[in-house]
């Protein structure tokens, strides 16, 4: 059955890794607004989750379904790996508004819009020769051009400075009523920041997703675990 309320919901989801069923009948049904952060150890299947959730990789067997504001929503991915073109930051900026055949005004107006409020303003110089912490900083910027409803996130402040990352951590905060955003933190301390609601995951399994203040009380073990740096 269709289910025609909002909702975010993996139904028995397999994957294999390397010959071995990583996830196995993974069933999850996030919040529909707000904020969900994913948490884990390395190789807890954080990223993997978010790739199944944007649609770039299949499982094996199960479902994925997504609904917000009662339809299928506009989705941007930002992974941990940033391509850019062979062109200027307000090209690839403004390529992925292009290719969804918006006018060379509208183009220019929101690509101009997201580099004065992100104060980015290297935009006639080569994406590609940028610094590290800049490309991952662009990239953010980039998910944001078509105005995407779901915003799913891959360590996105991983190799940014103080300053880019309260741009963008201020951003998520003021716009989470609007844009249903997912996740991935390594810093338990943004997490706490952040999230609306939490998730554990290791090795394949979700430990415990709930609402941030029921998360941080956790009687799960390996909740406590985690939340005090002892990793598993």
């Amino acid at each position: 059955m269709i289910k025609n309320t909002d909702h975010i919901e993996l139904k028995n989801i397999n994957f294999i890794v390397n010959k071995k069923l990583f996830f196995n009948n993974l069933c999850l049904n996030l919040s529909t607004s707000g904020i969900t952060v994913i948490l884990g150890p390395n190789g807890s299947g954080k990223s993997l989750l978010t790739k199944i959730i944007k649609g770039l990789i299949k499982s094996e067997s199960g479902s994925l379904s997504i609904k917000l504001e009662k339809i299928n929503p506009l989705s941007a991915y930002l992974s941990q790996d940033n391509v850019f073109f062979r062109r200027d930051v307000y090209s690839n900026l403004a390529y992925p508004m292009k290719i969804n055949g918006y006018s060379n005004d509208q183009i220019s107006q929101r690509v101009n819009f997201l580099l004065d409020y992100f104060e980015f303003d290297n935009k006639e110089e080569s994406a590609r020769r940028l610094s590290e912490g800049n490309k991952q900083y662009l990239a953010f910027i980039r998910t944001l051009v078509n105005k995407p409803k779901l915003l799913i996130l891959d360590e996105p402040c991983s190799n940014l400075d103080m300053n880019y990352t309260k741009k963008i951590e201020d951003f998520l905060v003021k716009n989470k009523h609007d844009i249903k955003i997912i996740m991935v933190t390594h810093d338990i301390f943004q997490a706490k920041r952040l999230a609306d609601e939490m998730l554990l995951m290791n090795n394949g399994k979700v430990i415990e997703v709930s609402k941030k203040n029921q998360f941080l009380k956790s009687k799960n073990i390996l909740v406590q675990k985690f939340l005090n740096g002892i990793f598993f």
